[in-house]
């Protein structure tokens, strides 16, 4: 195969055979989060002290990294976490040392903008990680039906 013999940056080449990875869209970081925080930046423009949402940036990777992958349990059904994350409130603050009151309306946002969707579950939360693999120029997530995800922010952050 051609691709397997494509040089590769670094040790990329390592981390693809231990299969200790996950792929992620680029333009998240060049295009869809600098939006966001101008965004933010605009509309908290004339406050003294607007709230800091950096941490969208750690929280929407550190979900996609607790992503269940297995799609099928041991009787051959599809499993409901399949594609979903579910790592406690708790866990999340220790982990990435952000307060827990702090993660709701982070999570807010990146819901709003299309990168995760919350389901409610007797035992807390699943966050279903989307991968992003359409974004506009602009900056937006694009969803299944060729829309763009234009959030609408309540005024919980």
């Amino acid at each position: 195969m051609e691709s397997q013999n494509k040089p590769l940056p670094n040790d990329k080449r390592q981390l693809l055979e231990a299969n200790n990875y996950e792929m992620y869209n680029l333009d998240l970081l060049r295009k869809v989060f600098p939006r966001i925080f101008a965004e933010h930046d605009r509309q908290f423009e004339r406050k003294q002290r607007k709230p800091q949402i950096r941490d969208i940036v750690a929280l929407y990777f550190y979900l996609l990294s607790y992503v269940d992958g297995v799609h099928t349990r041991a009787d051959g059904t599809r499993s409901e976490r399949f594609g979903a994350s579910f790592p406690s409130i708790a866990k999340i603050a220790e982990d990435l040392g952000i307060a827990e009151k702090r993660i709701k309306p982070l999570v807010d946002i990146l819901e709003a903008n299309g990168l995760i969707r919350q389901k409610q579950v007797w035992n807390g939360k699943w966050y279903f990680v989307s991968f992003c693999p359409r974004i506009s120029d602009d900056g937006y997530i694009v969803n299944a039906d060729g829309e763009k995800v234009v959030p609408e922010y309540r005024d919980s952050h």
